[in-house]
């Protein structure tokens, strides 16, 4: 089973940057058709659809000096370099969720055949104990 699927090219993507602090950026792009946002802090990435990620951290954008001429100054096209930083993210998103499904199938299958095998068991049983109590 294949889920994963191969993503536009890089050129597709659009969006903005936004310097929240002197180590935390969130990049707003449409790529595929879909709304994200990428966060990078503190060296750690993260990938969220653009709806939940909003809902999420609606707070933490009226915080951030909005409104001042200072929140317009970090606002900022997407780079080459964003965009690398955002196709690295996707494709570690993606693979991730491929692990997480083949260990959740490899987990289904072994539990069927655990139950399957249990069946069997109390089949036996019950066919000794039948016959026992002839």
């Amino acid at each position: 089973m294949t889920i994963q699927r191969e993503r536009p090219s890089l050129s597709t993507i659009s969006g903005t940057t936004v310097q929240l602090g002197a180590r935390d950026t969130i990049a707003i792009y449409v790529w595929d058709g879909l709304s994200w946002v990428a966060r990078f802090r503190d060296g750690r990435a993260e990938l969220s659809d653009a709806a939940s990620w909003f809902r999420v951290h609606a707070g933490l954008l009226r915080s951030c000096r909005v409104g001042s001429v200072a929140a317009i100054e970090t606002v900022g096209m997407l780079s080459p370099a964003m965009m690398e930083k955002i196709a690295r993210l996707h494709l570690e998103t993606d693979a991730r969720r491929v692990a997480r499904v083949r260990a959740s199938t490899t987990s289904a299958a072994a539990f069927r055949r655990l139950c399957a095998d249990a069946a069997s068991t109390l089949r036996a049983w019950s066919v000794k104990l039948m016959h026992g109590a002839d």
